[in-house]
């Protein structure tokens, strides 16, 4: 007998899990059919069959994939309350090297009536394809119609009840957990949202434009600057018109948008483009905090926190590495950019 299976940490695509019998992975994998479990609903303790009902591509590497229920069961009460208050997962299942790589599902469309993704049970998964990704490369060779086995939910962070304000640095598909965030925000009346989403190439956010924002008050950034050396940036402004093309994912996050508002909750983003020469800077967030105390009417750190998801080394950059504690994924100390940073009691979790 060899030594027991490991969970590897892969970029871009969350946690690949060699299945089987593991302290690590919390259950046993039984190879097999659909039909060995007797569950027809997703639960975090056996796969449950979904049909790959549809695949949109969003850019060379990216598609989204819409996957239901095969038996039409509701889904369980535990699956509707993560939608209201955390980021989560689900596992997808490559069945001939019995390994299974941890998705995070996008968010209901924010024009579709509430309930409908219930009725319909559907789940959808925004997957770039990896060279060399085992499960990535299996999923986007699938026909429309095919299997498509998943476990779930799994809660990667719950927002405190307490959250108000949230900057949310995406990196990639790293945007699909910052949309969950958004979704669940909504309901939250006064609550705030600010994406910065940072992209190799300009095809995965077609026709994005950064909200223009609040100027501050002169000199107000000068600590910053000075600090690290950069000057403050040209603000963006929204623009009057938007443009004629826009990608998938950047339309959602335009109907999120509208949507906040009518819940009286507020939700803005920055694009950056790594082949358009704009990164993201310390001053992007630097300059997100003064304004944040700027709008307060009783400037409070309380409820406000940092959330960095994407690639392993977008997070290490920003917020250092996460460690493996007691077979466990762990925070680990904050480190990168902004543990440099006067954060002034904000937050920093890594997803």
């Amino acid at each position: 007998m060899g030594s027991a299976p490991s969970i590897i940490v892969r970029p871009h695509s969350g946690m690949l899990v060699v299945l089987g019998t593991s302290a690590l992975g919390g259950a046993a994998y039984r190879y097999g059919t659909a039909s060995d479990s007797d569950d027809t609903s997703l639960n975090p303790h056996s796969f449950t069959p979904y049909t790959l009902v549809s695949k949109q591509p969003i850019s060379s590497t990216s598609t989204i994939f819409t996957l239901r229920n095969r038996s039409g069961s509701p889904d369980p009460e535990s699956l509707k309350n993560v939608w209201k208050h955390s980021v989560w997962s689900v596992q997808v299942k490559q069945p001939q090297l019995q390994i299974a790589r941890a998705y995070t599902p996008l968010p209901p469309h924010a024009g579709r009536a509430e309930g409908v993704q219930d009725e319909t049970q559907e789940l959808r998964l925004l997957i770039r394809k990896e060279e060399g990704g085992e499960v990535s490369t299996y999923v986007h060779k699938l026909p429309e119609q095919s299997t498509v086995e998943l476990r779930g939910p799994n809660v990667e962070h719950e927002l405190p009840h307490n959250t108000k304000e949230v900057l949310f640095l995406a990196g990639g598909t790293g945007i699909a957990p910052a949309m969950q965030v958004a979704h669940a925000l909504r309901s939250k009346p006064g609550a705030r949202l600010h994406i910065l989403w940072a992209n190799r190439n300009r095809e995965d956010c077609v026709g994005g434009q950064s909200d223009g924002l609040q100027a501050a008050p002169p000199g107000r950034l000068s600590g910053w600057r000075s600090m690290f050396g950069l000057e403050e940036p040209v603000l963006p402004q929204e623009s009057a018109t938007p443009p004629a093309k826009q990608g998938v994912i950047v339309k959602e996050l335009e109907a999120m948008k509208d949507s906040s508002k009518s819940h009286g909750s507020g939700l803005s983003v920055e694009y950056f483009v790594d082949d358009e020469r704009k990164f993201i800077k310390p001053v992007n967030i630097a300059r997100h905090l003064k304004l944040s105390d700027q709008n307060d009417d009783a400037p409070s750190k309380e409820g406000k926190v940092i959330l960095v998801s994407g690639p392993d080394g977008f997070i290490e950059h920003w917020a250092g590495k996460k460690l493996w504690i007691g077979g466990r994924e762990a925070q680990g100390p904050l480190g990168g950019v902004l543990g440099q940073m006067d954060l002034r009691g904000w937050q920093v979790y890594k997803l």
